[in-house]
């Protein structure tokens, strides 16, 4: 093959990627308007776009209405069916299993309890896969994981709240697909920063996801940060109470999601309200649980102005199940954020809930990764 002839054909793939993700992106649009924004020639957008429609890709979807006289724009958006991923939210109590979507869409499937062993784990989703591979042909399975993840490699390095360690995946799964996982709060960053219009013009961002434990995903400069060996942003293990004898499952004490997770609230309610049920839901509800709730902010922001003072990013998102909370607990939070972090950082940080309510913010962002690495693959 000659070297021209080389380059060509890897200009095409190139430039298909680009349109590929312009279309995600701005989902539906025209082949005038992709032409306008990536600056390629209309010829070589009209045969790229063809060629991915024939391959599956995308789709015409009717005519785009417009004001101004001419030629009627025809708008084209993603085939939702063309690759479907099936997606794991590997919860410390309860796990998800959902199918992803070519179009970042997500339906979820069920919920199960989360096996204690991880062995025990993986024998349900090579069950599931199995099964819903019966109706769907899934393109890979992707794993959203409560703690530090080898993403290079497919291995658990640690999920503390869950004991597992060292795990490599695919020992452990019979697929013939791609297999890869990630922090959940990596995930969670990457759907905040691909679907929040208020994120658009910020590349520095901080997730916290407060669940059973407390994961932060960073993302520096537009991408995300995982660390030399894929322990950055585990915030949640930073110490807060230096002379605590509370020990966290990561091994030490005095962690800063020992007084942050909904098990902090949960494990006050227990003691001081008589409250004998595993609902978080039903506690932030609840008017007697306020001074419980209003403590948990506190210690939330006590960690965020750590994290601001430390990273200095422009926003921090905050989800898990703590995206719908009162608005109190909001007030309290960002009150102390302004007071205590350093400035100007502190006045000029946005500090937000996650923008997803129904599906978990980690799930979203599990389909938008399958989706790169589709895309990434053509």
């Amino acid at each position: 093959m000659s070297i021209s002839k080389y380059d060509s054909s890897n200009i095409k793939i190139l430039n298909k990627k680009i349109i590929l993700r312009l279309i995600h992106r701005r989902n539906p649009i025209s082949r005038n308007d992709i032409a306008r924004l990536t600056g390629l020639k209309a010829s070589s957008v009209t045969r790229l776009v063809n060629e991915m429609i024939s391959e599956g890709h995308i789709l015409e979807a009717g005519v785009i209405e417009s004001e101004s006289p001419g030629r009627k724009k025809i708008s084209l958006r993603i085939n939702p069916e063309y690759r479907i991923s099936l997606l794991f939210d590997v919860g410390v109590t309860y796990s998800t299993v959902a199918l992803g979507y070519y179009d970042g869409s997500v339906r979820v499937v069920e919920s199960f309890r989360t096996p204690r062993n991880y062995v025990d784990f993986f024998k349900l989703v090579q069950n599931y896969f199995n099964n819903l591979s019966l109706r769907y042909n899934h393109s890979l399975v992707l794993l959203s994981i409560p703690g530090m993840v080898d993403t290079d490699n497919g291995i658990i390095i640690n999920a503390p709240n869950l004991g597992w360690r060292d795990v490599r995946i695919k020992n452990y799964l019979d697929l013939e697909v791609p297999i890869i996982a990630d922090n959940e709060a990596n995930l969670s960053v990457l759907a905040e920063k691909y679907y929040s219009k208020a994120l658009i013009n910020m590349s520095n961002l901080v997730f916290i996801l407060v669940r059973e434990g407390v994961g932060t995903g960073l993302m520096i400069d537009g991408k995300l940060y995982r660390g030399k060996f894929f322990s950055a942003g585990e915030f949640g293990h930073m110490t807060v109470d230096i002379s605590s004898d509370e020990l966290c499952h990561c091994g030490k004490t005095g962690c800063w999601e020992l007084y942050s997770s909904i098990r902090y609230a949960l494990r006050r309610a227990r003691r001081e309200l008589n409250f004998h049920e595993e609902d978080f839901n039903k506690l932030k509800t609840m008017p007697e649980a306020k001074f419980i709730l209003l403590d948990m902010a506190s210690n939330i922001a006590e960690g965020i102005v750590n994290i601001i003072n430390a990273v200095n990013p422009e926003a921090v998102i905050l989800g898990g199940e703590i995206s719908d909370m009162p608005a109190y607990f909001y007030q309290r939070l960002i009150s102390i954020v302004r007071k205590k972090a350093l400035k100007p950082a502190s006045t000029k940080v946005v500090v937000i809930p996650s923008i997803f309510k129904n599906v978990s913010s980690n799930l979203i962002g599990a389909s938008i990764c399958a989706i790169e690495y589709i895309i990434d693959n053509i």
